[in-house]
């Protein structure tokens, strides 16, 4: 073999080497999240705004908490909040925050930095504020799609869905705030949705299923 075969053979080892490096790597940062020092961490969203409460354990002080929010999993990560930390106390403490610069109608993601010692584990929820209109994600449908809209009165509704052409696919009734779509497994193609209830707020939508 040639030396420049050789040494061909060799920046293509280094490359896969390195290749191999910088991904194991991202992989790695995406599974550092789980934090020795929170025992628990939970999020509901009300009205626009996600309510937090999480526990540290003893031995955690003087930290500030940063709170952060994003659309995405991984990326785009924004500080939302902070909850400033006190010195001198060790012992177990549980905290709580109003979070009210949400992502509104969309899945958020939040997680929790804990000064130097790094992050909680991360939550997600859809926030809603849908003010007398219909929601649903993920669209295009796949089995995971939802259907939110606001029942606070828990309302009997009755969803009805039909194709272009009228025929009725799915009919089926609920008192809840949300439907999960996908999990009536209908055809691919367009449908019209209609969601009603006697004397109250009507809903109707077009939908792609995939």
């Amino acid at each position: 073999m040639s030396s420049k075969s050789k040494h061909i053979n060799t920046l293509r080892r280094y490359t896969a080497i390195l290749f191999l490096l910088f991904f194991s790597s991202i992989e790695t940062f995406g599974q550092q999240e789980n934090n020795p020092f929170i025992k628990s961490f939970t999020a509901n969203a009300k009205n626009g705004s996600i309510y937090l409460s999480w526990t540290t354990r003893a031995g955690f002080t003087c930290q500030d908490i940063h709170i952060y929010v994003s659309r995405d999993s991984l990326l785009g990560y924004e500080r939302r909040g902070t909850y400033f930390g006190m010195c001198g106390d060790t012992s177990e403490k549980q905290y709580t925050y109003l979070l009210e610069n949400t992502f509104l109608n969309e899945r958020n993601f939040i997680k929790l930095e804990l000064g130097t010692v790094g992050y909680s584990n991360t939550i997600s929820l859809v926030v809603l504020k849908l003010n007398n209109s219909i929601l649903i994600l993920p669209h295009p449908v796949v089995s995971s799609s939802t259907i939110y809209y606001e029942n606070k009165e828990q309302t009997l509704y009755t969803l009805t869905v039909y194709d272009i052409n009228g025929n009725v696919f799915l009919v089926t009734q609920t008192r809840d705030e949300k439907i999960n779509i996908g999990s009536f497994l209908l055809p691919t193609g367009v449908f019209y949705l209609d969601l009603y209830a006697p004397q109250k707020q009507r809903y109707s939508s077009k939908i792609v299923v995939l």
